[in-house]
């Protein structure tokens, strides 16, 4: 057994059960230690770059467009482009995640409205996941209220 930092870890790769390991850990962590969450970008360039592409794949699953050529159906039609949206809603709901970092939260309603958003997301994700096609449009209205929501509160374009 090897004691390192205060915590003991034992040679065969096997230290203890994630219970132990936690207390553990919180036995020897400083009081003050916090996750180093930061704002690399900024939120209109978080906006633009992350969240809105990945709004932006699940609203185009679903619809129809209308060109010179007549109707056509946005509901994926392959594996590849399902997993395309799949791609797109984790994409956003884990990103949602991004948006509750201390630097960007404005006030109590910021995490409330960003959870709206992160449901939304997590609903889309799951009915990517099983080629629902109904379950992605009506995930696409979700996410599409909760980011009108959010830009109405906060009076954001």
């Amino acid at each position: 057994m090897t004691v390192l930092g205060g915590t003991a870890l034992l040679s065969s790769g096997v230290c203890c059960s994630p219970a132990a390991h936690a207390q553990a850990n919180q036995a020897t962590a400083p009081a003050t230690l916090r996750p180093p969450f930061r704002e690399l970008v900024t939120l209109p360039t978080f906006m633009e770059h992350v969240l809105s592409p990945a709004a932006d794949i699940v609203w185009r699953a679903s619809g129809t467009v209308a060109d010179a050529s007549g109707e056509h159906d946005l509901t994926p039609q392959t594996n590849a482009q399902w997993e395309t949206v799949v791609s797109g809603s984790a994409t956003l709901a884990e990103a949602t995640n991004s948006l509750m970092i201390p630097q960007r939260a404005r006030d109590i309603q910021w995490f409330a409205l960003a959870t709206a958003l992160a449901d939304a997301a997590n609903v889309a994700y799951r009915a990517a996941e099983d080629h629902d096609p109904k379950a992605i449009a009506a995930a696409g209205a979700r996410i599409d209220a909760a980011c009108t929501g959010c830009h109405k509160y906060y009076g954001v374009e």
